[in-house]
């Protein structure tokens, strides 16, 4: 008798049994007509596995995947009985294989140019819709370029090898430029303005230079998106910005339009803060810019979110979070806001870590920093330590990273910098009215030793003077906040035709940094100036002042530097005022007062220009019954002064033509820098220059003027400057024009 527990399990099984012998499987899958394209890719799109139950939804998924993969013209599926079950053939009929693929009708473009660009290569199977990609990206590029008209025209030609050869026909068509970008629906924000935010640009007189007036539809697309954000920032949220029509009827003259919708402006209702108030919300209101009822600004909350972010930065809240959380009330146009804050806990300085300085000691970096190990954390501190490092010029480099240290209040600082090299032998070579040809050599170090000091030997000889000069300064005098340094020297100058002067001396110098852009320095001098080859022809002025005498001075000069590069400044200004005591107490044979001043300030301006303004003047007068001496009189005329005149020349002369210096002098100088090829730094340079030096009120007029451009190139081997100064009205004895050359390494 059979239990009834055993049955259910029979049925089961014999159910299966039954199931799976009706069930057909896969016995084997052929491929045919494959000749290029190698089997296992094909079988990489194929789900169907031998050994397995046919299904034939799943062939058909196959066939499509197969066709899918590009590389065939026509799919085809067959199945066929065998012993243990079915075999599944894939018939594939390919394309062609590319042969060849040319490029005609390029004359504006390089073909190299053109092949970056391409993704189709010989061998590879054809594509047409890589095909037309390619011809979009050719015609992308020659948009770049800006040949607007340009036609691209693949031609596929199929040869009996079943291979073919692809060549894009090219008509150029002229050179295009955009002549006009036009709003239509701006009411509030003027045209003008809204060009200024996009980056396309119309065509203009400097284009050959900025490249500008190209139309690039990637630029332009991002264009819309930096003109709503325009918008936003200037309170009008809900401004839309369509997108641009290019009118390309004439590719020579392109017309874009944009139509705007500019919405209500939108005014700042409520401030508050919310969450961990530093000490009171009435401290933290006079540290923000933005007020109620001002026009609603991105870029404004996002500054004060940084100077609020900083207020507690420099009190040692280093991971200070402060968002904005705006409500906006539509029927009243006003946006409320309150800054959330979330101070964090106090960090510390823990260890300070420096790397990368191979010649630098670490006692040399560690004093421009502003902090050490220990002390609680500041942003300001941290900020203006790395710009400390980076003046020094002893590194290419200065990196700070932080790191969360043994304890949530405390915090490592990696140090990581790139040493600049700062020692060099230089040659350079130089022309100026003054000295006319002369050569340079020098061995200089900024960093001697890896201990900071500088110091250089230097020697310029040329056909109308030479000079002979060794310095040496240390910045930190013996551990101190103060620069201790001196110099030897000695300079003649056989350059004047009625006489000749010889410097041999020496200075002694001791400056220290009042501020962080304030600087304070005191030198004392004493020479021996030698006044020899006095023609009889020369003047009584200048044969007073003949034979030897000694100049014992003392000066003090102070500066304001708020530049933001020392070569190559676009912001800032850099002034210095020096008073220079000769004789009396000082003992010495001249007795003199001497003040110079010159201040020069530096604005950016649009198409990356920069203007320099810059004013110079100096008074000198003598005492005790004593004479100027003539080498410390001013000579205005010349580089620095009024190009356009020899030097000297824009001041007082004597009958026989050569300048005799003045007792006072005032210059002011325009100047506007501009790229030629940034790739290399050259730059030019269109300046004007007014002054004129003078002894008698009388004298004053009439002002001299000289007008010029010039070359500026911080060469591999040094900067180099060339300035060609005209002189508008010449009078009797002066040059209409001059030129300035100067090129060698800057000390």
């Amino acid at each position: 008798m059979i239990r009834r527990t055993g049955v259910v399990p029979f049925l089961l099984l014999l159910l299966i049994g039954i199931c799976v012998a009706q069930e057909e499987m896969v016995q084997k899958i052929t491929i045919l007509g494959n000749v290029k394209v190698e089997e296992g890719v094909i079988r990489g799109a194929i789900k169907s596995r031998e050994g397995r139950p046919l299904s034939m939804d799943q062939v058909r998924e196959d066939l499509r995947s197969v066709f899918g993969l590009g590389y065939f013209n026509d799919v085809q599926v067959d199945t066929k009985s065998m012993p243990q079950g079915k075999e599944i053939i894939f018939i594939v009929v390919e394309k062609p294989s590319i042969k060849e693929v040319l490029v005609k009708g390029n004359q504006k473009v390089k073909y190299d140019d053109i092949k970056e660009k391409m993704t189709l290569s010989p061998r590879s199977i054809l594509n047409l819709d890589k095909v037309k990609e390619n011809a979009d990206q050719i015609r992308k590029l020659y948009f770049t370029k800006g040949y607007y008209g340009v036609k691209v025209d693949p031609k596929i030609d199929t040869l009996e090898t079943n291979e073919a050869v692809i060549t894009f026909q090219i008509e150029e068509g002229p050179e295009g430029r955009i002549k006009e970008i036009a709003f239509r629906g701006n009411q509030k924000i003027k045209s003008s303005d809204l060009r200024k935010v996009m980056t396309t640009k119309e065509w203009n007189i400097l284009s050959f230079l900025t490249k500008s007036g190209v139309l690039d539809e990637d630029i332009l697309k991002n264009d819309t998106q930096l003109l709503t954000g325009y918008y936003i920032d200037h309170g009008y949220l809900e401004a839309k910005v369509s997108e641009p029509k290019i009118d390309l009827q004439n590719p020579k003259r392109i017309r874009i339009e944009i139509d705007i919708s500019e919405g209500p402006q939108y005014r700042i209702g409520d401030i508050d803060f919310k969450g961990d108030v530093l000490t009171t919300k009435e401290d933290l209101f006079r540290e923000i810019s933005i007020q109620r009822k001002d026009v609603y600004s991105n870029t404004a909350i996002q500054r004060d979110i940084t100077t609020l972010t900083g207020v507690f930065a420099n009190r040692g809240y280093a991971y200070v979070e402060i968002s904005p959380e705006t409500s906006v009330d539509s029927k009243r146009l006003l946006v409320h806001l309150t800054f959330l804050v979330e101070k964090q806990k106090k960090v510390f300085f823990e260890k300070i870590q420096i790397v990368g300085n191979t010649k630098t000691r670490d006692k040399v970096i560690r004093r421009e920093l502003q902090f050490v190990e220990g002390e609680l954390y500041s942003a300001a501190a941290l900020n203006k330590s790395r710009d400390r490092l980076k003046r020094t010029g002893y590194f290419k480099e200065a990196e700070f990273a932080t790191s969360r240290g043994s304890t949530d209040d405390r915090l490592n600082l990696d140090i990581k910098v790139e040493e600049a090299p700062t020692g060099s032998v230089s040659f350079g070579a130089g022309y100026s009215s003054l000295y006319k040809v002369s050569g340079t050599m020098a061995v200089s170090d900024r960093n001697l030793f890896g201990y900071g000091y500088y110091a250089v030997a230097k020697a310029t000889l040329g056909t109308e003077s030479s000079e002979y000069k060794l310095s040496f300064t240390d910045p930190y005098f013996l551990g101190s906040s103060y620069a201790l340094g001196g110099d030897l020297y000695r300079q003649e100058v056989k350059a004047f035709e009625t006489y000749a002067y010889r410097v041999t001396g020496g200075d002694i110098h001791l400056g220290k940094d009042l501020t962080e852009s304030i600087r304070l320095d005191t030198q004392y001098k004493i020479e021996k100036v030698d006044v020899f080859d006095v023609r009889a022809e020369a003047s009584q002025a200048i044969k007073d002042q003949e034979g030897k005498k000694t100049t014992s001075a003392l000066s003090y000069t102070f500066t304001r530097d708020t530049r933001d590069d020392f070569f190559a400044p676009s912001r800032g200004s850099r002034s210095s005022l020096n008073v220079q005591y000769a004789g009396g107490f000082l003992g010495g044979d001249n007795y003199y007062a001497k003040v110079a001043g010159d201040t020069s300030w530096f604005f950016p301006l649009p198409l990356n220009t920069v203007l320099n303004l810059r004013g110079r003047a100096g008074l000198i007068g003598a005492y005790g019954g004593k004479e100027i001496p003539i080498y410390e009189e001013f000579y205005v005329g010349g580089g620095g002064t009024v190009r356009g005149f020899e030097y000297g020349m824009a001041g007082p002369v004597d009958r026989n033509g050569d300048p005799l210096g003045a007792s006072k002098m005032l210059t002011f100088t325009s100047e506007i820098v501009f790229f030629l090829s940034r790739e290399i730094g050259l730059r030019g340079a269109l300046f004007w220059d007014v002054g004129r030096g003078w002894n008698n009120s009388s004298d004053f007029t009439p002002i001299k003027t000289g007008v010029g451009f010039g070359l500026r190139w911080f060469s591999p081997f040094g900067p180099l400057n060339i300035d060609i100064g005209f002189n508008p009205i010449p009078k009797k004895g002066e040059d209409r024009r001059v030129i300035e050359f100067n090129a060698g390494s800057v000390f």
